[in-house]
Parts: C-alpha cells; sequence; structure tokens
C-alpha cells in the first residue's frame, strides 16, 4: 500500500492517504454515500488549516502549536467507525495520531479534528506524561458551535475548494431549537460526566445541541473566552473536570451552585422561547445599542482608580491600539449573530451589516499582522474603511430608531 505525504501551510497536520479510486484511497465523488464528503489527504489539510484557525479565533488564542497531529486516511474504513485520537509522548512534547475513512459526515469529522485540536491546546505545556482528557461537552459543543456559524464550507470539498468565504448564516441554532423543544434540563453536572458510547443516535444528537447551547452561553459571558483557555490551560492538572471547570471560571462563578443556577436560567430562556418568536422592534434597537456600546477602564485622574466608562465600539476602534479592542470587537461579532436570530426582519439585514463590517475588518488586521511585508498604513487604512462604514450603517439605524413606536410623542391626555 502505498501512501502519499502532505504537510499542511503551518506543518502541524502530516496527512498521509492514497490516491482517490484506488484501493485504499477515498471513494470517487460518484460513491460517496448521502451527507458525506470525500475525504482526500491534499483537501484535508486545508480543512485542518482552516478549522483550526476559526478555533483559535473563536478562543483568541495564538498558534504556537508544539504537538504535531499525524492522520492516516483509510478509505477501506467503514465511514461509521469511530475514530480514535491516539496521543503519544516523546521527550520534547506530545504526538497525536488519528485515522480517518475515505468517507465522513461533515459533524463527525469537524468533531474529530476539533477534538486533536482540543488535546493540542490543552497538553502545550502539559510535562507530567499523562494526558490531559478533554470533557465531552466542550468537544461537542465547540465543533458543534463552529459548524453551526461558519456552514457546510468550514469543511472544504474537492469539488469546490470553498472553504473560506460564505454567506451569512442567519440561524446558528435551527437544529438545536428543533431538538431541544420541550427536553428537560440536562444539569451542568451530568454534562461533565458523560462519556462517549453511552448515548444512542438519537441522544447524542440531543447531548451535542446541549454542549452546543452551553459553549455559547459561555462564550458569551464577560470573559467567557479567558474561562475557556484557562480551562484548557488547567486540565492537565485535575482529574475531575468539575474542578478544573471552577478553577477556570471563579471569577464568575464562585461554586458548583453557581454554575447550576446560571445554567437553568439559561435553558429557561432558550427553551421557552420558540424558533420564530423574535423580539419586539424597540428591544431589538436596544440590544443593538449595548452591542455597539463596550465599557472600558478610564482613569479620571493621575492617582484615581480606574472606573467602567461607557464607549461606543467605533471610538475604541478610532481611538485605541488594535490588541487593546481586538476581543471587545470579537465578542460583539458573536453577539450580533445572535441577536439576528430573534431580532425583527426589518432589522435582521442591518444587524448582519453590522457584523460583516466587524469581521472585515478583524479580517484585514489578522491578514496585516501576518504579513511580514505589511505597513502601518495598511493598518490605518483598515481602520479607516471600519469606521466609514459604521458611520453609514448608524445612519440608517439613526432612521430605525426615528420610527420606532418608543420615539414617538405619548398621546395627549385630556384633561
Amino acid at each position: 500500500m502505498r501512501l502519499h505525504r502532505y504537510e499542511s501551510r503551518s506543518q502541524q497536520f502530516v496527512v498521509f492517504g492514497a490516491l482517490p479510486g484506488t484501493a485504499y484511497g477515498a471513494p470517487d465523488l460518484s460513491l460517496l454515500e448521502t451527507n458525506h464528503v470525500q475525504i482526500e489527504p491534499t483537501v484535508l489539510v486545508l480543512t485542518c488549516e482552516r478549522l483550526k484557525f476559526e478555533l483559535l479565533k473563536e478562543l483568541n488564542m495564538s498558534d504556537g502549536w508544539t504537538g504535531q497531529i499525524h492522520i492516516t486516511v483509510r478509505g477501506d474504513m467503514p465511514p461509521a467507525e469511530v475514530v480514535v485520537v491516539e496521543s503519544q509522548w516523546f521527550s520534547n512534547g506530545w504526538r497525536y495520531r488519528m485515522v480517518l475513512p475515505g468517507q465522513m459526515e461533515r459533524p463527525r469529522l469537524v468533531r474529530a479534528l476539533t477534538r486533536a485540536l482540543l488535546l493540542e491546546l490543552a497538553n502545550r505545556h502539559n510535562r507530567s506524561q499523562r494526558l490531559a482528557e478533554i470533557p465531552l461537552w466542550l468537544e461537542a459543543g465547540l465543533a458543534a458551535h463552529l459548524l453551526a456559524v461558519h456552514g457546510e464550507t468550514l469543511v472544504a470539498e474537492n469539488r469546490t475548494r470553498r472553504s473560506i468565504d460564505q454567506a451569512l448564516v442567519t440561524d446558528v441554532f435551527r437544529d438545536a431549537h428543533r431538538r431541544l423543544q420541550g427536553h428537560e434540563l440536562t444539569s451542568f453536572s451530568d454534562l461533565t460526566l458523560a462519556q462517549p458510547g453511552q448515548f444512542t443516535e438519537e441522544q447524542w444528537e440531543v447531548f451535542r445541541c446541549i454542549s452546543q447551547l452551553l459553549v455559547a452561553e459561555l462564550l458569551l459571558l464577560p470573559e467567557g473566552r479567558a474561562g475557556l483557555r484557562e480551562l484548557l490551560r488547567v486540565l492537565p492538572s485535575y482529574l475531575n473536570p468539575q474542578l478544573a471547570f471552577l478553577r477556570a471560571f471563579e471569577p464568575q462563578f464562585p461554586s458548583l451552585l453557581e454554575v447550576e443556577k446560571w445554567w437553568s436560567a439559561a435553558w429557561l430562556n432558550f427553551t421557552t422561547r420558540d424558533r420564530h418568536l423574535r423580539l419586539t422592534f424597540d428591544a431589538a434597537l436596544r440590544q443593538l445599542e449595548e452591542i455597539l456600546t463596550t465599557p472600558i477602564a478610564v482613569r479620571v485622574g493621575t492617582n484615581a482608580v480606574p472606573g467602567r466608562k461607557e464607549l461606543p465600539l467605533r471610538e475604541l476602534i478610532a481611538n485605541t491600539e488594535y490588541g487593546r479592542h481586538q476581543p471587545s470587537v470579537a465578542q460583539a461579532t458573536l453577539q450580533l449573530q445572535l441577536l439576528q436570530v430573534s431580532a425583527p426582519a426589518e432589522l435582521a439585514r442591518l444587524i448582519g451589516d453590522y457584523r460583516q463590517s466587524l469581521l472585515t475588518y478583524l479580517k484585514r488586521r489578522t491578514e496585516y499582522s501576518a504579513s511580514s511585508t505589511s505597513k502601518s498604513g495598511d493598518a490605518k487604512l483598515a481602520v479607516k474603511d471600519a469606521l466609514h462604514q459604521l458611520d453609514l450603517l448608524d445612519v440608517i439605524r439613526a432612521d430605525f430608531q426615528s420610527v420606532s413606536p418608543a420615539a414617538a410623542p405619548a398621546p395627549a391626555v385630556p384633561e
């Protein structure tokens, strides 16, 4: 059996596989099962890098990988066979291996790659030779979240190679709403104790949707991304994932009881709202204004204690360094996407345009930062273009506010 070797751009992923159509290669496109994608080695390396980029961006982390991930594609492997990520300790760190079938459903592929990436992130500085395990809810939830946010093109396909640009996904919780309506609350403690292999197919889909909701709610916390990064960092030091979570999210949750109370409220808010029940026009406008305004620490005097001040996101971009406002802008893009789901149809386009403008700005700044030949003028141009676009959208938003029922004068009360 002759396998070809392919390295990804960052060299973190090394893929071994035969040519499609051969005995051990992926099946031809015409032979793929329904809802399956061809796992072709040269395209798989693109998916690996794309998924890593989106995962790191979601967690606001840099790419300082230390563990290489080796993937073997076996066309003779049944598509539904469980994918196991094997870990091996070397004197210079960890290495990860997995075997993938020649065709897979997108959710299973994204989950397997997400697990490998999370293992690498959690064990980067782990020298104990005892592998840190990833909680199943975190693996399943992040994979489902990324796939819901970025859609099918998160996975590159040989027939189109489309893995970068796509239309905005308008309802990231469509499947979760359908599956979780009327479902009883699964406690946070039960989620953290879940193990692979304990679910039927239907139970797994419910668990995956619950995990997606949990991850999305954690990301919405003021320091949610920092908490998830800390969770990955401390996992090697804990055998109990609940204790690791409490350590990582200590500022938000002093005890497990507080976690359960927060999760119960989040669950109730999600499951009691029909997918088609939208916010009122005024409520959506208020939430939009809150998202576009961010609190920052300011010092009013030399020896004064820093206080909090509400500053429009536009002013934050215009008057602070990129490293200071990037987390706030990234947080706003997620909040805008969630708001768009429940906003009235007439406001959904405006909210989507705000989000797309911020995403474009982040993408341009990231590309300029990664390019060794870029000039400071590129960053200034990105800021200028973003501010111009935000100003135009603010004018449209002001027009909406002027026709809002809340803006109309109160009727005169007869004397």
